[in-house]
């Protein structure tokens, strides 16, 4: 007779633990942030603040007025359909040229049509309050509406304020 060879492999206790083990390993993982990956203030105020540079670049290239207009869940970029400097009505921005998802975990709390540089401001939250937008508009000549937008992650604040006269757009931390 021969003698029983013994077999070699996982019993199925064995593979039940190294299972156990790895859905714990990735429950912890997945759970480890509630926000998504990039959403902060700080991210969405250097995106706040590169979609407006563009739309600059781009009205003074096409030389075309352009509309940035700012809402709870997006920021999109309109270009008009006529060339020059004229201040047109919202009806003739008929081109969409970008559009940018704010995140979740991350709000623009609050929008006010001038730069506000000093710290210390309370902003409140009406002005983009019921799906109300804030336009902003870039002339070819580089001027804009000035404007400080409120942009907030429960943990940090921080502020994209649009100077009129350059249209220059900058992200400051703390409000």
């Amino acid at each position: 007779m021969r003698a029983r060879q013994s077999q070699r492999g996982f019993t199925l206790i064995e593979m039940m633990v190294v299972v156990a083990i790895i859905a714990i390993l990735s429950g912890l993982l997945i759970s480890a942030s509630s926000r998504p990956v990039g959403a902060s203030a700080r991210t969405v105020s250097e995106t706040v603040v590169s979609t407006i540079n563009f739309a600059k670049l781009r009205a003074q290239s096409t030389r075309k007025i352009h509309l940035v207009m700012v809402e709870n869940t997006r920021i999109s970029v309109w270009e008009h359909s006529v060339t020059g400097l004229a201040m047109p009505g919202t009806a003739n921005f008929d081109t969409l040229i970008q559009s940018v998802r704010i995140p979740k975990g991350v709000s623009i709390v609050d929008v006010t049509p001038a730069p506000v540089t000093g710290t210390g401001v309370t902003p409140t939250p009406t002005t983009l309050a019921g799906g109300t937008a804030y336009l902003l508009y870039v002339r070819p000549d580089g001027q804009a509406t000035g404007s400080t937008m409120y942009v907030d992650d429960t943990v940090h604040h921080w502020r994209v304020i649009t100077y009129p006269i350059t249209g220059g757009t900058y992200a400051r931390e703390f409000w």
